[in-house]
């Protein structure tokens, strides 16, 4: 079932089955901000208390989509002769950040429902907004569909680029999960192979390190006492983590070029952690290294790119 509500003033789009309830925002850059699991009794995702927390910080809640991931020195960088200035939204250290879809609105183009699975899919096309077009002149169109099932949420993503030049291209979730106040029963796993060191503005300096105690990251790290902004080079693993407790599981796995993880717990481990599955590091094309490494690519014209992201919740022992 696909119903259309209204939540705090906004339209919303709730998509439910006997398992799961969903709640995506359109117009607060299609973020899926309610993920309930009825049989469970519990909220998977951060949920904001009202309209103005996520238009304040759209960020802090559900699944926001960035596109580029993460920060760009001073908004600025080069690609093939021309210089890309992208607004200044972080003040305080004078850098991009989050990306340019995060709080705009996305129109809805389609929602379904078939063989016990509900979607909605919309839109976002950068030329329908001209202050956009300026920052990232490519005519670029990105589609996010989201599918609901009795076993979770699966999000596929098309970006097209209908332009004439190549186009720069990075793309990301900042996925909130839920810890429920009991971060020590919580265990990550996930297949990674070093860390990117950071320098003051959290940004990499190019340094891969190696793993040191984050090495349990690929047997299962407990989460209590864990202080993570922490970010993550995959290797040649799959994009795949498994956030788990006794009796209950999430596996988050992103099919596509997902390169990079980050993993962000807002100061020591308590209530949410989130899982951050993005095609290249923060910063990317300032990095004077091989595209291999940091995830940065472009676009060709014509080019269309799918990806998913499937989050697979299982009740009973964790896989």
């Amino acid at each position: 079932m696909i119903k259309q509500e209204t939540w705090c003033g906004a339209a919303i789009y709730v998509l439910e089955n006997d398992s799961f309830a969903a709640s995506v925002i359109p117009s607060v850059g299609n973020n899926l901000f309610r993920l309930y699991d009825k049989k469970a009794g519990r909220d998977v995702l951060r949920v904001p208390e009202h309209l103005e927390a996520l238009t304040e910080r759209p960020v802090r809640f559900g699944i926001p989509i960035l596109m580029p991931p993460n920060r760009i020195y001073r908004g600025t960088f080069v690609y093939k002769g021309r210089t890309y200035r992208l607004e200044i939204n972080q003040p305080a250290t004078g850098h991009h950040i989050h990306g340019l879809v995060l709080k705009r609105p996305w129109q809805v183009v389609d929602r379904k429902q078939q063989d016990g699975v509900v979607s909605l899919t919309s839109r976002f096309h950068i030329f329908d907004f001209p202050e956009l077009a300026e920052q990232y002149p490519h005519d670029l169109t990105l589609e996010v569909t989201y599918s609901l099932s009795d076993k979770g949420l699966l999000q596929k993503i098309t970006a097209v680029n209908r332009g004439t030049d190549p186009a720069p291209f990075g793309f990301g979730v900042h996925t909130w999960f839920r810890l429920d106040g009991q971060p020590e029963l919580w265990t990550l796993r996930v297949p990674v192979s070093a860390i990117w060191e950071l320098n003051e503005d959290t940004m990499p300096t190019g340094r891969l390190l190696p793993l040191g105690e984050f090495a349990a990251l690929n047997e299962g790290l407990n989460l209590g006492g864990q202080n993570l902004d922490t970010v993550f080079q995959i290797g040649n693993a799959p994009a795949e983590a498994v956030l788990a407790k006794p009796g209950y599981s999430i596996r988050y796995a992103a099919k596509g070029p997902f390169k990079q993880w980050v993993f962000y717990t807002m100061g020591e481990a308590r209530d949410y952690i989130c899982l951050e599955p993005y095609t290249w590091v923060s910063n990317a094309p300032n990095l004077d290294l091989d595209p291999e490494t940091t995830g940065f690519r472009a676009l060709a014209p014509g080019e269309t790119l799918e990806m998913e992201i499937d989050m697979l919740i299982t009740r009973g022992e964790p896989q």
